[in-house]
């Protein structure tokens, strides 16, 4: 089932309740718990950082530059280049992800959530990542079936790794675009047999 919000405004607003739940399937289902209490992790080929000075107001910054890749338990975030923000003790707040961003995430049925767009805002402290530009997300509804998918399209989609919800937005011409996956139907029961005539 294919549904594509009806109004053409230059700013189109989208409310997924549970995308994680696979946009809303009857079992809710969320971000992996337990990516949360993980290390962040970046490798690179090359970076360049400073750390927060003390008392300063600026905070640290690293720039990782080629094959840029973020991992946090299930979560991964590549791009070709990335700006990482460090608070005061020097712990990745916030990393901002330029040139074919990617991110991708179980959630605890180890169904795949996975996004796509120009530039990715992952807001480590806050618990979401908003992706700008040609934003696409899917996600796997099906453990039996992983072409099954729900998708999402749009300029910029907000996604919540904590809890899975998730925003979407157009900014253009072009409308917000969800497709939803029909929900799997209960195999029907085998026909009663009919009733036999009674012996005189």
């Amino acid at each position: 089932m294919q549904s594509t919000p009806s109004t053409s405004r230059a700013s189109a607003k989208a409310f997924l309740v549970v995308l994680g739940a696979g946009l809303l399937t009857s079992l809710p289902a969320f971000a992996k718990q337990s990516d949360r209490d993980q290390p962040v992790n970046v490798t690179s080929t090359s970076f360049d950082g400073t750390q927060q000075q003390p008392n300063g107001k600026e905070p640290g910054k690293v720039i990782w530059t080629g094959n840029v890749v973020l991992t946090q338990g299930t979560l991964k975030v590549t791009g070709n280049k990335a700006t990482g923000y460090l608070d005061g003790d020097n712990q990745i707040t916030r990393v901002v992800v330029d040139g074919a961003a990617t991110m991708q995430q179980q959630d605890e049925q180890n169904l795949w959530m996975r996004g796509k767009a120009n530039n990715i805002d992952y807001k480590v402290d806050q618990d979401y990542a908003v992706l700008t530009g040609n934003a696409h997300v899917e996600k796997e509804v099906d453990p039996a079936d992983r072409k099954k998918l729900n998708q999402s399209n749009g300029d910029k989609l907000t996604y919540n790794t904590s809890n899975s919800t998730m925003t979407g937005e157009s900014n253009g011409s072009a409308p917000v675009h969800m497709i939803f996956q029909p929900k799997q139907q209960p195999a029907a029961a085998p026909a009663a047999p009919a009733a036999q005539p009674k012996k005189p």
